[in-house]
């Protein structure tokens, strides 16, 4: 049975126009980015919404090496609704698939303790 490694460790996109590699914060602002990507390109001026004054100018936040296994996601796809969560899987090595995508419902429970 081929190992399952660990799920993703930083999420970044390529500038559109210098392609270099920015880290985005979260994965709701990833999931965000990536669901437009194709109607509304990513360029270094969108981090200014969480660091300012970055451009293509600025050296990029981290580059593809050996360290790293670096996968590329579907753009366009929608974000699950509210309440749900998409997670990626990678599988390891001498498995015929490159990971596993679930869609999973996040629910909360509520306890009430009385004393």
């Amino acid at each position: 049975m081929p190992k399952v490694l660990p799920s993703v460790g930083a999420f970044t996109v390529q500038c559109a126009k210098c392609f270099k590699w920015r880290l985005i914060p979260t994965k709701q602002k990833y999931e965000e980015i990536r669901e437009h990507i194709l109607e509304r390109p990513f360029y270094c001026e969108s981090v200014q919404e969480w660091r300012p004054n970055v451009s293509c100018d600025d050296p990029e936040d981290i580059s593809q090496d050996t360290g790293r296994l670096w996968a590329i996601d579907k753009p366009n796809i929608a974000q699950p609704p509210p309440g749900w969560q998409r997670l990626l899987h990678i599988r390891g090595e001498g498995s015929t698939k490159f990971a596993d995508v679930y869609v999973i419902f996040l629910f909360i429970v509520f306890v009430s303790l009385r004393v």
